[in-house]
């Protein structure tokens, strides 16, 4: 998988955090302020939380893709993080979360559907056990980017 909207900065390897909240939190401060584009962590934290109020984005297998829209985002924002040791999450099968997607969308149109089909794309992906093995490993958020978007060696699929 090619995931051209991740950054090697929008990662984190190692995260630890208590519950989802601290989490999210955490997730967010990572995210650096050029890259909300004007939309505050704050804000983006608040969003996300309403979001979860109509059900938890904790979709199983350790895996969470929590996600909003915002009008003040022009293009999908996207952040990563590993928790080797878990983290306490509302989930649909009761386990703990250790790899957490984040995705901020642009509100318009064609955003539910361009939401449908990343997350989709990046559960297919994360359903994958040696993948998630290799990624509760590992060190550093280069090991992780070089996991999730590996060089390219011919055609690759954009998100």
């Amino acid at each position: 998988m090619r995931h051209l909207l991740l950054r090697e900065e929008n990662i984190i390897a190692g995260l630890e955090a208590s519950d989802r909240e601290e989490a999210l939190r955490k997730v967010i401060d990572l995210l650096p302020a050029w890259g909300l584009k004007g939309i505050e962590k704050q804000k983006v934290f608040e969003l996300l939380l309403l979001r979860e109020q109509f059900g938890t984005t904790a979709i199983g297998h350790g895996i969470a893709l929590p996600h909003c829209f915002s009008p003040e985002v022009q293009e999908p924002i996207v952040a990563f993080a590993v928790s080797p040791d878990g983290v306490s999450f509302p989930s649909l099968d009761g386990r703990l979360v250790h790899f957490i997607f984040l995705l901020i969308l642009p509100q318009n149109e064609a955003a539910e559907q361009r939401k449908r089909e990343i997350l989709q794309k990046i559960k297919w992906f994360l359903d994958d056990r040696f993948l998630q093995d290799r990624l509760r490993i590992a060190r550093s958020a280069h090991e992780i980017y070089q996991l999730l978007v590996p060089e390219p060696r011919g055609v690759a699929v954009a998100a």
